[in-house]
């Protein structure tokens, strides 16, 4: 039997809500759900944390930082947009780290399956998905959900590097960026240091899949240019042997 291990998994649900309190709603569903399996499977050591994304936004049309405005209190988020706001139907992002990896994906899929009415096809959650994913969640969601739930007793996720610290360190380095790019440029390194600190330790999770997914690609590569060489020569080859039979066919004409 495989060894349980921690690992990331995600989600695009193709899964089409009619507005954000719909979509709400059933992210809110899917939070407490992993909460109780994580309860009922403790002893079988299973623990997860998530990110669900709530969004109806085109996520590489923008991205989010922080309003600076001297007031108290917990800042406004402002969207960014690169040019022209994108909007699609609203829709669920899903982002897991959990323990079993593979074991508790398949969870999440059979709960959306039987639990939401709609089967979810292999293409909408991804074997190989490493933690640049939460940019991409993030920059779009309207609103986000997280949960971190491990009662087993055993550190998995260090103090200060859940999902939920991974997003705000996210928020406030895109603000030192957006803020004190030039003006304060100590304290925009400082917050840049921070995110890829807790990045660090998320990217190691995928890093031996990334590498797979990195070999497959090369080697497609290797085959696709061995396979472009040998088109080439064979295309060389009957060309010479074109020229090879018009010659033939002059000499035999008499010309």
């Amino acid at each position: 039997m495989a060894k349980k291990r921690l690992g990331i998994s995600s989600f695009d649900l193709q899964i089409k809500f009619k507005d954000k309190d719909e979509a709400y709603k059933y992210a809110k569903r899917l939070i407490e759900h992993i909460r109780y399996v994580c309860k009922v499977k403790t002893k079988n050591g299973w623990s997860a944390e998530a990110m669900v994304c709530i969004s109806n936004i085109k996520g590489n049309s923008c991205f989010v930082r922080y309003e600076h405005n001297g007031k108290r209190g917990r800042p406004r988020k402002i969207k960014e947009y690169y040019s022209n706001k994108v909007n699609v139907d609203w829709h669920i992002h899903i982002l897991l780290v959990s323990m079993p990896m593979y074991a508790f994906r398949d969870e999440i899929k059979n709960y959306i399956d039987n639990r939401w009415g709609v089967r979810i096809d292999k293409n909408t959650y991804k074997k190989n998905t490493n933690i640049r994913k939460a940019e991409y969640f993030i920059d779009q969601a309207d609103k986000l959900l997280f949960c971190n739930c491990n009662n087993t007793g055993e550190e998995r996720i260090p103090k200060g590097y859940s999902l939920k610290d991974l997003y705000k360190a996210y928020m406030n380095m895109m603000t030192a960026k957006n803020y004190n790019a030039i003006e304060n440029i100590d304290k925009r390194l400082e917050a840049e240091d921070k995110y890829y600190n807790i990045l660090k330790f998320y990217w190691n999770l995928s890093k031996k899949e990334d590498k797979k997914m990195v070999d497959k690609f090369i080697e497609k590569v290797k085959k696709d240019k061995i396979s472009a060489e040998y088109e080439r020569l064979r295309n060389n080859k009957v060309q010479k042997n074109e020229i090879v039979r018009r010659r033939r066919d002059l000499i035999n004409s008499g010309y």
